[in-house]
């Protein structure tokens, strides 16, 4: 109970549902707050998202409740809604292999909240600097013909990542790859309503101007970034330089091991 928490976030022993218990906040960026939770109907770990955007609203001091800043109140309802429309989306999609399972959706304290089955693994980029840094073409052309069909059905459902990185993609115990991280159009651009966040490197360029056309091509850009780092042990210059002036080595020249 005396845990220390950031007061900004749901605090740790919350409930939610009558049957999730909320714990520490492992997460968060400008649209919301991840946690580890608990789910007592069936007594087993989840992960919960919590919509909580930066800026356009307010943390109730000590308890879960949000009170939303009252001239943002169309930005916050209008965000949230493509919030959930997003996470319906994912439910939708809780059979794809590389896709975290969605379990519930729901609004409370003002907001709403998302809870995902609970991801056992570490990061890709953690798992790279277990592997020294780079990873063969034999295992990298092994890991991700799968990783690739899950990302063609996700887009035929219309869902675009936009933060496909080695942040965003874990590797489990038993070296299958899944894909977290999924985000709003807000966070995912820069100059929009809320603090994006982009990751330098595999962020295509698109992303850096608002109102630019985005698409399934934003992924194929973050994922062939991401290849590139694996098989290069390089992380690939950031798009607004590229764009400048385009001096990224082809990954041949770096690793001869790699087809050319």
């Amino acid at each position: 109970d005396d845990t220390p928490y950031d007061p900004d976030y749901a605090p740790p022993g919350t409930e939610l549902n009558d049957r999730y218990t909320i714990g520490v906040k492992i997460g968060h960026n400008s649209e919301g707050a991840n946690y580890i939770g608990y789910n007592s109907s069936i007594g087993c770990k989840v992960l919960i998202r919590e919509y909580v955007p930066v800026g356009l609203c307010r943390r109730v001091r000590g308890r879960a409740t949000i009170s939303v800043l009252p001239e943002r109140v169309v930005q916050y309802k209008a965000l949230m809604a493509e919030f959930s429309d997003l996470n319906r989306r994912l439910a939708q999609m809780r059979n794809l292999q590389h896709i975290i399972p969605t379990l519930d959706m729901f609004t409370a304290n003002n907001t709403t909240y998302v809870v995902y089955e609970y991801l056992e693994g570490i990061k890709l980029i953690e798992y790279l600097k277990e592997h020294a840094g780079e990873l063969t073409w034999h295992q990298v052309s092994s890991m991700f013909p799968t990783f690739f069909t899950t990302l063609s059905l996700m887009h035929n459902s219309h869902v675009i990542h936009r933060a496909i990185s080695p942040d965003t993609i874990y590797v489990t115990p038993k070296g299958e790859l899944r894909l977290c991280g999924f985000s709003i159009y807000d966070v995912r651009t820069m100059h929009l309503e809320l603090p994006s966040e982009l990751f330098q490197g595999y962020a295509a360029p698109e992303q850096y101007t608002p109102g630019a056309k985005q698409g399934t091509f934003t992924d194929v850009y973050g994922i062939c970034a991401v290849l590139y780092r694996l098989l290069t042990g390089s992380q690939p210059v950031d798009a607004p330089s590229r764009l400048q002036k385009d001096n990224l080595n082809a990954p041949y020249d770096l690793n001869q091991n790699i087809p050319r």
